[in-house]
Protein backbone atom coordinates (compact mmCIF):
# COMPACT_ATOMS: atom_id res chain seq x y z
CA UNK A 1 0.00 0.00 0.00
CA UNK A 2 1.38 3.34 -0.71
CA UNK A 3 2.15 5.48 2.06
CA UNK A 4 0.25 9.13 2.38
CA UNK A 5 1.52 11.99 1.08
CA UNK A 6 2.94 14.14 3.90
CA UNK A 7 1.84 17.56 5.26
CA UNK A 8 3.91 20.39 4.29
CA UNK A 9 5.23 23.39 5.87
CA UNK A 10 6.77 25.61 3.77
CA UNK A 11 9.07 28.33 5.49
CA UNK A 12 10.40 31.48 3.94
CA UNK A 13 12.75 33.53 5.40
CA UNK A 14 12.57 37.69 4.21
CA UNK A 15 13.97 40.69 5.25
CA UNK A 16 10.65 42.45 4.59
CA UNK A 17 7.55 40.92 3.45
CA UNK A 18 6.56 41.30 -0.41
CA UNK A 19 3.51 39.39 -1.43
CA UNK A 20 4.71 39.51 -5.25
CA UNK A 21 8.03 37.79 -4.27
CA UNK A 22 8.51 34.89 -6.36
CA UNK A 23 8.43 32.06 -3.93
CA UNK A 24 4.88 33.81 -3.19
CA UNK A 25 3.55 33.33 -6.50
CA UNK A 26 4.95 29.84 -7.24
CA UNK A 27 3.78 28.80 -4.35
CA UNK A 28 -0.14 30.50 -4.72
CA UNK A 29 0.61 28.92 -8.69
CA UNK A 30 1.31 25.25 -7.34
CA UNK A 31 -0.23 24.51 -4.42
CA UNK A 32 -3.46 23.54 -4.22
CA UNK A 33 -6.26 26.36 -2.57
CA UNK A 34 -7.55 23.71 0.16
CA UNK A 35 -4.24 21.27 0.63
CA UNK A 36 -3.90 22.44 3.81
CA UNK A 37 -0.47 23.57 3.56
CA UNK A 38 1.41 25.55 5.66
CA UNK A 39 3.39 28.94 4.38
CA UNK A 40 5.47 30.43 7.47
CA UNK A 41 7.20 33.93 6.44
CA UNK A 42 9.66 34.74 9.07
CA UNK A 43 10.73 38.28 8.66
CA UNK A 44 13.61 39.25 10.29
CA UNK A 45 18.03 39.90 9.66
CA UNK A 46 19.18 36.35 10.61
CA UNK A 47 18.45 33.77 8.90
CA UNK A 48 18.92 30.75 11.07
CA UNK A 49 16.89 32.67 13.83
CA UNK A 50 13.81 33.24 11.62
CA UNK A 51 13.85 29.14 10.33
CA UNK A 52 14.28 28.33 13.86
CA UNK A 53 11.52 30.24 15.18
CA UNK A 54 9.09 29.05 11.88
CA UNK A 55 9.83 25.57 12.52
CA UNK A 56 8.92 25.92 16.31
CA UNK A 57 5.48 26.65 14.95
CA UNK A 58 5.22 24.14 12.13
CA UNK A 59 2.40 21.52 11.87
CA UNK A 60 3.69 19.86 8.82
CA UNK A 61 5.09 16.31 8.73
CA UNK A 62 8.04 17.64 6.49
CA UNK A 63 9.46 21.19 6.75
CA UNK A 64 10.11 22.82 3.17
CA UNK A 65 13.02 25.34 3.15
CA UNK A 66 12.86 27.89 0.41
CA UNK A 67 14.00 31.24 -0.21
CA UNK A 68 12.15 34.25 -1.57
CA UNK A 69 13.65 34.13 -4.70
CA UNK A 70 12.69 31.28 -5.62
CA UNK A 71 10.43 29.59 -8.06
CA UNK A 72 9.44 25.96 -7.73
CA UNK A 73 10.23 23.52 -10.73
CA UNK A 74 7.32 21.79 -12.70
CA UNK A 75 6.40 18.76 -10.46
CA UNK A 76 8.03 19.96 -7.47
CA UNK A 77 5.42 18.38 -5.22
CA UNK A 78 5.19 15.09 -6.73
CA UNK A 79 8.95 14.50 -6.56
CA UNK A 80 9.31 15.62 -3.06
CA UNK A 81 6.27 13.43 -2.14
CA UNK A 82 7.71 10.97 -4.04
CA UNK A 83 11.20 11.52 -2.04
CA UNK A 84 9.39 10.97 1.27
CA UNK A 85 7.64 7.82 0.57
CA UNK A 86 11.27 5.89 1.03
CA UNK A 87 11.00 4.82 4.91
CA UNK A 88 15.22 5.74 4.50
CA UNK A 89 14.86 9.47 3.93
CA UNK A 90 14.96 12.01 6.75
CA UNK A 91 16.22 14.98 4.35
CA UNK A 92 16.14 15.83 0.78
CA UNK A 93 16.98 18.48 -1.28
CA UNK A 94 18.12 19.25 -5.23
CA UNK A 95 19.66 22.11 -7.26
CA UNK A 96 18.90 25.67 -7.55
CA UNK A 97 18.85 26.23 -11.21
CA UNK A 98 19.60 29.64 -12.57
CA UNK A 99 16.52 31.23 -13.67
CA UNK A 100 15.11 31.88 -17.28
CA UNK A 101 15.71 35.30 -19.02
CA UNK A 102 18.83 35.54 -16.86
CA UNK A 103 21.79 38.69 -17.79
CA UNK A 104 24.61 37.81 -19.15
CA UNK A 105 26.72 38.20 -16.20
CA UNK A 106 24.29 35.54 -14.40
CA UNK A 107 24.69 33.27 -16.90
CA UNK A 108 28.47 33.57 -16.72
CA UNK A 109 28.80 33.51 -12.83
CA UNK A 110 26.22 30.33 -13.08
CA UNK A 111 28.48 28.93 -15.80
CA UNK A 112 31.57 29.00 -13.29
CA UNK A 113 29.26 27.56 -10.09
CA UNK A 114 28.36 24.72 -12.34
CA UNK A 115 31.58 23.84 -13.19
CA UNK A 116 33.20 20.96 -11.17
CA UNK A 117 36.35 22.46 -12.28
CA UNK A 118 36.46 25.58 -10.85
CA UNK A 119 33.94 24.54 -7.56
CA UNK A 120 34.17 20.71 -7.44
CA UNK A 121 31.11 19.17 -5.71
CA UNK A 122 29.58 21.59 -5.14
CA UNK A 123 28.31 22.28 -8.25
CA UNK A 124 25.74 19.78 -7.58
CA UNK A 125 23.96 22.85 -5.87
CA UNK A 126 23.29 24.69 -9.28
CA UNK A 127 23.01 21.58 -12.07
CA UNK A 128 20.83 18.45 -12.18
CA UNK A 129 23.37 16.13 -11.33
CA UNK A 130 23.86 12.12 -11.92
CA UNK A 131 20.61 10.09 -10.02
CA UNK A 132 18.53 9.70 -6.58
CA UNK A 133 21.25 9.31 -4.05
CA UNK A 134 22.70 9.64 -0.44
CA UNK A 135 23.73 13.20 -0.52
CA UNK A 136 27.51 14.88 0.67
CA UNK A 137 27.38 17.87 2.24
CA UNK A 138 28.32 19.65 -1.03
CA UNK A 139 25.34 18.20 -2.52
CA UNK A 140 22.58 20.00 -0.44
CA UNK A 141 21.76 23.98 -0.85
CA UNK A 142 19.34 25.91 2.00
CA UNK A 143 17.38 27.46 -0.31
CA UNK A 144 16.08 24.12 -1.89
CA UNK A 145 15.84 21.74 1.21
CA UNK A 146 13.37 19.50 2.71
CA UNK A 147 13.50 17.91 6.13
CA UNK A 148 10.88 15.59 8.36
CA UNK A 149 10.18 18.23 11.12
CA UNK A 150 10.65 15.35 13.91
CA UNK A 151 14.07 15.02 12.21
CA UNK A 152 14.77 18.57 12.67
CA UNK A 153 13.31 17.98 16.34
CA UNK A 154 16.70 15.07 16.25
CA UNK A 155 19.70 17.10 14.68
CA UNK A 156 18.05 20.24 16.55
CA UNK A 157 18.13 23.92 15.56
CA UNK A 158 20.41 25.71 12.93
CA UNK A 159 23.54 27.68 14.72
CA UNK A 160 22.33 31.38 15.09
CA UNK A 161 25.82 32.09 15.10
CA UNK A 162 26.37 31.60 11.30
CA UNK A 163 25.07 33.40 8.56
CA UNK A 164 25.90 31.85 6.03
CA UNK A 165 26.86 28.41 6.08
CA UNK A 166 24.51 27.53 8.85
CA UNK A 167 23.22 24.93 6.74
CA UNK A 168 26.53 23.01 6.40
CA UNK A 169 27.09 22.74 10.31
CA UNK A 170 23.87 21.73 10.93
CA UNK A 171 24.68 18.81 7.83
CA UNK A 172 27.13 17.78 9.94
CA UNK A 173 25.36 17.12 12.84
CA UNK A 174 22.87 14.94 10.59
CA UNK A 175 25.65 12.79 9.07
CA UNK A 176 27.21 12.38 12.56
CA UNK A 177 23.84 11.11 14.22
CA UNK A 178 23.44 8.54 11.01
CA UNK A 179 20.40 10.48 9.16
CA UNK A 180 19.37 9.37 5.45
CA UNK A 181 20.09 12.54 4.06
CA UNK A 182 19.57 12.74 -0.04
CA UNK A 183 19.91 14.78 -3.25
CA UNK A 184 17.42 14.44 -5.88
CA UNK A 185 18.46 16.12 -9.34
CA UNK A 186 14.84 16.63 -10.62
CA UNK A 187 13.89 17.73 -7.10
CA UNK A 188 14.35 21.22 -8.68
CA UNK A 189 13.79 25.33 -7.84
CA UNK A 190 15.28 28.23 -10.07
CA UNK A 191 16.32 31.28 -8.55
CA UNK A 192 18.26 34.45 -9.70
CA UNK A 193 22.06 34.70 -9.59
CA UNK A 194 24.80 37.45 -8.85
CA UNK A 195 24.43 40.09 -11.29
CA UNK A 196 27.59 41.54 -11.10
CA UNK A 197 31.23 41.34 -10.78
CA UNK A 198 30.99 43.12 -7.62
CA UNK A 199 27.94 41.19 -5.94
CA UNK A 200 29.69 37.54 -6.77
CA UNK A 201 32.55 38.76 -5.44
CA UNK A 202 31.48 40.37 -2.31
CA UNK A 203 29.66 36.66 -1.88
CA UNK A 204 32.64 34.58 -2.35
CA UNK A 205 34.17 36.61 0.30
CA UNK A 206 31.01 36.42 2.67
CA UNK A 207 31.14 32.32 1.97
CA UNK A 208 34.50 31.68 2.86
CA UNK A 209 34.33 33.76 6.21
CA UNK A 210 31.19 31.69 7.28
CA UNK A 211 33.45 28.33 6.16
CA UNK A 212 35.92 29.82 8.84
CA UNK A 213 33.39 30.61 10.97
CA UNK A 214 31.93 27.37 11.09
CA UNK A 215 35.07 26.13 12.44
CA UNK A 216 34.01 27.86 16.23
CA UNK A 217 30.91 25.99 15.95
CA UNK A 218 31.34 22.38 14.66
CA UNK A 219 35.17 21.79 15.00
CA UNK A 220 37.99 21.44 12.41
CA UNK A 221 37.78 19.16 9.99
CA UNK A 222 40.12 18.35 7.30
CA UNK A 223 38.79 18.35 3.99
CA UNK A 224 40.48 18.38 0.38
CA UNK A 225 37.75 20.89 -0.82
CA UNK A 226 38.17 22.93 1.55
CA UNK A 227 42.04 23.48 2.00
CA UNK A 228 42.56 23.18 -1.83
CA UNK A 229 41.46 27.37 -2.07
CA UNK A 230 43.62 28.20 0.14
CA UNK A 231 46.54 26.38 -1.58
CA UNK A 232 45.83 27.71 -4.83
CA UNK A 233 46.02 31.16 -3.25
CA UNK A 234 49.09 30.44 -1.64
CA UNK A 235 50.68 29.17 -4.37
CA UNK A 236 49.67 32.36 -7.02
CA UNK A 237 51.38 34.63 -4.15
CA UNK A 238 54.44 32.83 -3.67
CA UNK A 239 54.57 33.69 -7.74
CA UNK A 240 54.22 36.88 -7.16
CA UNK A 241 56.25 37.36 -4.09
CA UNK A 242 59.08 35.50 -5.63
CA UNK A 243 58.28 38.30 -8.91
CA UNK A 244 57.26 35.77 -11.32
CA UNK A 245 54.74 37.69 -12.89
CA UNK A 246 55.19 35.57 -15.86
CA UNK A 247 54.63 32.22 -14.67
CA UNK A 248 51.64 34.19 -12.76
CA UNK A 249 49.89 35.23 -15.96
CA UNK A 250 50.32 31.94 -18.17
CA UNK A 251 48.84 29.51 -15.12
CA UNK A 252 46.12 32.05 -15.24
CA UNK A 253 45.48 32.13 -18.83
CA UNK A 254 45.99 28.21 -18.92
CA UNK A 255 43.10 27.66 -16.40
CA UNK A 256 41.54 30.37 -18.09
CA UNK A 257 41.77 28.37 -21.68
CA UNK A 258 40.24 24.76 -20.21
CA UNK A 259 37.47 26.40 -17.96
CA UNK A 260 36.66 28.32 -21.26
CA UNK A 261 36.66 24.68 -23.46
CA UNK A 262 34.95 22.85 -21.05
CA UNK A 263 32.11 25.19 -19.60
CA UNK A 264 28.46 24.35 -20.28
CA UNK A 265 27.26 24.40 -23.54
CA UNK A 266 24.78 26.93 -23.59
CA UNK A 267 27.18 29.64 -22.92
CA UNK A 268 28.54 30.76 -25.87
CA UNK A 269 30.57 33.69 -27.91
CA UNK A 270 32.10 36.80 -25.25
CA UNK A 271 30.48 35.44 -22.57
CA UNK A 272 32.51 31.89 -22.75
CA UNK A 273 35.31 33.46 -23.04
CA UNK A 274 35.41 36.15 -19.71
CA UNK A 275 33.52 32.94 -18.25
CA UNK A 276 37.33 31.47 -18.39
CA UNK A 277 39.07 34.91 -17.60
CA UNK A 278 37.14 35.14 -14.66
CA UNK A 279 36.96 31.57 -13.46
CA UNK A 280 40.52 31.73 -11.29
CA UNK A 281 39.07 34.24 -9.43
CA UNK A 282 35.89 32.14 -8.13
CA UNK A 283 38.19 29.80 -5.80
CA UNK A 284 40.77 32.44 -5.35
CA UNK A 285 37.90 34.72 -3.91
CA UNK A 286 36.76 31.99 -1.61
CA UNK A 287 40.24 31.36 -0.57
CA UNK A 288 40.57 35.69 0.36
CA UNK A 289 37.26 35.40 2.55
CA UNK A 290 38.11 31.69 4.23
CA UNK A 291 41.58 33.68 5.27
CA UNK A 292 39.72 36.86 6.50
CA UNK A 293 37.33 34.49 8.68
CA UNK A 294 40.51 33.40 10.86
CA UNK A 295 40.86 36.54 11.76
CA UNK A 296 37.09 37.61 12.59
CA UNK A 297 36.62 34.53 14.83
CA UNK A 298 38.48 36.57 17.58
CA UNK A 299 35.49 38.86 17.70
CA UNK A 300 31.78 38.50 19.10
CA UNK A 301 29.69 37.06 17.42
CA UNK A 302 25.98 39.22 17.38
CA UNK A 303 23.56 38.26 19.86
CA UNK A 304 20.46 36.98 18.23
CA UNK A 305 17.88 39.79 17.30
CA UNK A 306 14.74 39.01 18.91
CA UNK A 307 12.74 41.02 16.41
CA UNK A 308 11.72 37.65 14.18
CA UNK A 309 7.63 38.34 13.32
CA UNK A 310 6.26 35.15 11.63
CA UNK A 311 3.75 35.74 8.93
CA UNK A 312 1.13 33.83 6.63
CA UNK A 313 1.39 33.88 3.10
CA UNK A 314 -0.66 37.26 3.15
CA UNK A 315 1.60 39.03 5.33
CA UNK A 316 -0.59 38.71 8.56
CA UNK A 317 0.69 37.80 11.94
CA UNK A 318 0.24 34.12 13.25
CA UNK A 319 -1.66 33.86 15.88
CA UNK A 320 -0.24 33.15 18.90
CA UNK A 321 0.98 29.63 19.72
Amino acid sequence: MASPRPSYTVVVPMARFRSDEPVLASLRATLEPEGGEQIIVAQGVQPARQRNLAVSRALGDVVVFLDNDCSLGEGFWAQLAAAFARPEVEIVGGPALLRPGATNWEQIFHALLTHPLVVGGVAARYAAWGKFRAAKQTDLILCNLAVRRETFARIGPLSSNLYPNEENEWLDRAHAAGLGAYYDPALQVFRPQRRSPREMMATLLRYGIGRTRQFRVSGWRFTFHQVLPVMMLTALLALVVLRLEREFTLLWLLAALVVAATCETSLRGWRRLVAGLVAPAIPLTYAVGQVIGWFTVWFPVPADSPEVRLLNEKGEDLPPG
